[in-house]
């Protein structure tokens, strides 16, 4: 059987971070970012609309951006669907090579830019450039085209411990979970594979990211771990059989733990060798 995940991915980088990245300290994250777009002079745009408070969340990514070289971060200011039909989508990101979804709700994200016209320009960048695109906890999530929008973290996978919904779409058949570890997520994210196995779960712990390229490289950048959940050779699911409130039982779900280097074959679905400074030597 041939697992191979769509190769319909993205055109540019994307970098997804689990949330509760460092914004005052060291930012290696966000200095990554920059570096991504591989340009001296990094234009960038803040998209803080999933925050409850996005001028806030704004003014704290402008700064660390500022105090990261970048002088003038623009900023999508919109508090509703309505502000983001009036935005100049080709003024905002003209000239862009790195763009910044914060964090929030996924849900607010999707249904304030979903189908308009500032969305459909973004996707186009993504699709057709070398464009950067970061996002962090809601911002990961939403980037997927089947997305997390609520869950609770159960002992078990459950049948309804996760909700699904349409996200953004720059990233297909792949679903990301953010805070992770921390918030013990990884029932509902096999959950969430388990409604179709074609999907690749990635679970992203806090303060760290992974990198993803058009050539299938998944790298994992950061503090943390990121889980990978492959359900393509699931042989046993009983997820459609069951009560909506019961749990489920699921048989040949593959599950891979990389830390900070570590890559993996997102199209091929296998991790790849470390390199040889990861190797631990041999002992005697």
């Amino acid at each position: 059987m041939d697992n191979r995940i769509h190769r319909e991915v993205i055109g540019g980088n994307l970098l997804i971070i689990g949330g509760a990245e460092d914004k005052y300290n060291e930012r290696r994250i966000l200095r990554k970012f920059l570096s991504l777009t591989g340009e001296e002079k990094t234009e960038v745009l803040i998209i803080p609309v999933a925050s409850d408070f996005p001028e806030f969340a704004a003014d704290v990514y402008v700064q660390a951006f500022r105090n990261l070289g970048v002088p003038n971060p623009r900023v999508l200011r919109a508090t509703s669907r309505q502000d983001i039909y009036e935005a100049d989508a080709d003024a905002l990101l003209d000239g862009v090579n790195g763009v910044f979804i914060t964090g929030g709700d996924q849900m607010r994200l999707v249904s304030l830019l979903g189908g308009t016209k500032f969305a459909q320009k973004l996707g186009q960048l993504v699709s057709e450039t070398d464009i950067v695109v970061a996002g962090t906890s809601a911002g990961a999530a939403g980037m997927s085209a089947s997305m997390i929008v609520r869950g609770e973290s159960t002992p078990h996978p459950h049948k309804n411990s996760v909700r699904l919904s349409p996200g953004l779409g720059f990233l297909k058949n792949i679903i990301i979970d953010q805070h992770f570890t921390e918030r013990g997520r990884i029932s509902r994210l096999i959950t969430a594979v388990s409604y179709n196995p074609y999907n690749l779960g990635v679970g992203i712990d806090e303060n760290t990211a992974i990198i993803l390229d058009n050539e299938g490289i998944l790298e994992v950048f950061g503090e943390g771990a990121v889980t990978i959940v492959d359900g393509s050779q699931i042989t046993y699911n009983e997820i459609a059989e069951v009560n909506d409130f019961q749990s489920f039982s699921v048989c040949g779900v593959q599950l891979h733990i990389l830390g900070n280097g570590l890559i993996y074959d997102y199209f091929a679905r296998h991790p790849m060798q470390p390199p040889n400074e990861f190797l631990l030597p041999d002992i005697e």
